[in-house]
Parts: structure tokens; C-alpha cells; sequence
């Protein structure tokens, strides 16, 4: 009767690296991917950019509902994303500014409708990407005053 030969230690230890190297590689990969919090504009399907009233466009101002703001990367530079709604399906934004008053970061938007055109009266969720805003008022704060409203980040 003949004995099976003894495996190597080489043998041995191989499937038992190819998991631990496995699994160091979906760790680093995963840590990677999700440091930089790097956005991608297609990735909001509710994606808005500002919009001026026509010359000839009857216009009022409109509210806009704050949802959420969070802080993102946009082609390496830091950028604010606002997440909203609109009172109705007709509504623009016109203008967002900001301002750091007293250690306060402050947003500032304003959105406007055309109070002739027939709209749907839904909630119409909108988002929007602030770009105009530096990476030291970003560090140095936590949170953002939205037309008078505070929100975290």
C-alpha cells in the first residue's frame, strides 16, 4: 500500500496567502474609492443650474425647501451640494451667493417662476452643485446657514 506524499510547507501556505492578499486588496481598493468623496454631475438625476428670467418672461419670486447640504470634490476642488425641492414643477433657481459672517459660513438662494405658466403643483426635488466656495471656508466650518435656516455637513 502506498502512502500519499506529504505536502509541502510552500503547499501549505499558498491558498492561505492568496486570501489574506485578496482580501488587503479589496480593503486598499475600498478605502481608496471612498476618501475623496469625488462626485460625478451625472450621478444626480435631479442635477439644476442657475437660470435667469427671459428679457420678456413675467416673473415673481418663488420659495425654495431646503432638504440636505453635504460637502463633495468636483474635479478636485471642494464644492457644496445643496438637495431641495421646489413648490411646483415651474420653478428656477436665479442666484445663490455666500458670504462667512462673524465665523458663520451664509447661503443665500433665490429662485423665481412665471406666474402666467401652468405648472403641476407637486414638490419637485432639485439639486445643486455650489462650486464658488473655497476649501478653507469649507474646513473651518461645520455647517451652513441657508436663507435662515442651519444645516450640518
Amino acid at each position: 500500500m502506498m502512502l500519499p506524499s506529504p505536502k509541502s510547507k510552500t503547499q501549505n501556505r499558498m491558498p492561505k496567502v492568496l486570501l489574506l492578499l485578496s482580501v488587503a486588496l479589496i480593503l486598499i481598493a475600498g478605502c481608496a474609492s471612498s476618501s475623496n468623496n469625488e462626485i460625478h454631475p451625472d450621478s444626480f438625476p435631479d442635477l439644476v443650474k442657475l437660470q435667469q428670467p427671459g428679457p420678456n418672461t413675467k416673473h415673481q419670486p418663488s420659495k425654495v425647501y431646503i432638504d440636505s447640504v453635504e460637502t463633495a470634490s468636483l474635479d478636485q476642488q471642494p464644492v457644496l451640494i445643496i438637495h431641495g425641492t421646489f413648490p411646483d414643477g415651474c420653478t428656477n433657481l436665479k442666484s445663490i451667493s455666500h458670504v462667512v459672517k462673524n465665523d458663520s459660513l451664509f447661503v443665500d438662494i433665490t429662485a423665481w417662476r412665471d406666474p402666467e405658466k401652468l405648472c403641476t403643483q407637486v414638490l419637485t426635488p432639485f439639486t445643486y452643485i455650489y462650486q464658488e466656495i473655497t476649501a478653507d471656508e469649507l474646513s473651518s466650518h461645520s455647517g451652513v446657514t441657508i436663507n435662515g435656516s442651519t444645516y450640518t455637513f
